[in-house]
């Protein structure tokens, strides 16, 4: 996959399409728990970018950003130098799978 085909995805992938655009509107109609684990240093995803996403999601969504120098490459399980970011990815998605 070609970084022009990855990039067009994203952009098609537009969660307001059915909303007339309103992001906060389509979010607000998500049911299901949401487990946001943006990466602190990740510039293609930002932290800030999750944070508008995690209150738009509200009490359904569980932020918990990743402290990483890896950026959007944190918690690649083909990366062992990054087993900690691995390790904490999965604590967090044990906790979720627990909780509901």
């Amino acid at each position: 996959q070609t970084y022009q085909q990855t990039w067009r995805a994203w952009r098609q992938a537009d969660v307001s399409k059915h909303t007339g655009g309103d992001p906060s509107l389509a979010l607000g109609r998500v049911r299901a728990k949401v487990l946001l684990l943006p990466c602190d240093s990740d510039r293609y995803f930002t932290l800030a970018e999750a944070e508008r996403e995690a209150a738009l999601l509200g009490e359904r969504c569980v932020l918990r950003p990743i402290c990483s120098a890896a950026g959007h490459r944190a918690g690649d399980p083909y990366r062992s130098e990054l087993s900690e970011e691995k390790a904490f990815i999965r604590d967090c998605v044990r906790e979720l799978m627990v909780s509901s």
